[in-house]
C-alpha cells in the first residue's frame, strides 16, 4: 500500500500541503498505525534557550522514545502550539522547518518560552516487550573509557542481541541511570551502542556501565533462547 506524498499531491492537489509537519496513519477501519509518546520537558529557557533534542531525550528517557520518530509535536508547557512569532527556532533538517522529528526541537536565546515535546512513533515501538538482558563487556580502566558498542556485543554475545535494536538503555553497574551520572557520552544510540571516553570527562573518569537493548517482538519470538531474553516493561 503506497500512500506517498508525491502521489497524493498529484491526486489531491488542493487538499495536501507540499511540506507537512506531521502525518497520521490508520487502517481504513480507523485503527491507528502509530503511537504517541508522553510529553517531555527536560529543559527550561534559562541560559541559551530551551533544548528538547531527540539525542538528549533518548538518554534521559531511553525506553519511552523511539530512535526514528515519524513526527514531533511542540507546545508551551501551558499547551500553546509552538508557532507564535518572535521566537528564534533553531532550524533542523530542512531550511523551512521549525523543528524536525529526527532531531527534536530547539528554541535559541533567553527570550524563549518553556516548551514540551512529544513524538509519533511506529505502533511496533509501543507494542514491543522484547528487551535483552544487561551486558557489561568493558570497564573504564581499559581502552580509555567504557565502550559497550553494538558491533562488539554482537560478536561477544551472538544470538543474544538483535542486529537492529529499536532502543538502548544504559545504567551504571549499580543501577543508576546513565544520564544521572554527569558523564559526557560519545555514543548513546541503539544503532551504535554506548561509549564513554575518559578524556572527555575533565577531572573525573567514566563510571562502569551496562546496557540493554529493545528489539522487535518477532525477533524475540524467533529466538530459541527467548525465555532468557524477554522481559516485560512496566
Amino acid at each position: 500500500d503506497y500512500e506517498t506524498l508525491s502521489l497524493l499531491l498529484i491526486k489531491y492537489p488542493l487538499q495536501v500541503c507540499a511540506q507537512p509537519i506531521a502525518i497520521e496513519v490508520t487502517t481504513i477501519s480507523g485503527t491507528p498505525c502509530v503511537t504517541r509518546t508522553p510529553w517531555f520537558d527536560r529543559d527550561n529557557p534559562s541560559g541559551l534557550g530551551d533544548y528538547e533534542t531527540l539525542s538528549l531525550l533518548l538518554i534521559k528517557y531511553p525506553l519511552q522514545v523511539c530512535a526514528q520518530p515519524i513526527a514531533i509535536e511542540v507546545t508551551t508547557i501551558s499547551g500553546t502550539p509552538a508557532l507564535p512569532p518572535g521566537n528564534n527556532f533553531q532550524v533542523y533538517g530542512h531550511n523551512h522547518c521549525l523543528y524536525d522529528p529526527l532531531q527534536g526541537f530547539e528554541c535559541v536565546n533567553g527570550a524563549c518560552q518553556d516548551y514540551r515535546v512529544r513524538f509519533t512513533c511506529p505502533l511496533s515501538f509501543c507494542n514491543t516487550t522484547c528487551v535483552t538482558r544487561w551486558f557489561d563487556s568493558d570497564n573504564p580502566n581499559t581502552n580509555g573509557g567504557d565502550s559497550e558498542l553494538l558491533t562488539v556485543l554482537l560478536s561477544v554475545y551472538p544470538g543474544y542481541i538483535c542486529p537492529n535494536p529499536l532502543g538502548i538503555e544504559a545504567q551504571t553497574i549499580s543501577g543508576q541511570p546513565a544520564y544521572q551520572t554527569g558523564n559526557i557520552f560519545q555514543v548513546y544510540n541503539p544503532t551504535s551502542g554506548f561509549s564513554c571516553v575518559n578524556a572527555n570527562q575533565g577531572r573525573v573518569r567514566c563510571v562502569n556501565y551496562k546496557v540493554r537493548f529493545t528489539c522487535p517482538e518477532d525477533w524475540c519470538s524467533s529466538e530459541c533462547m527467548c525465555d532468557n531474553l524477554k522481559t516485560y516493561l512496566t
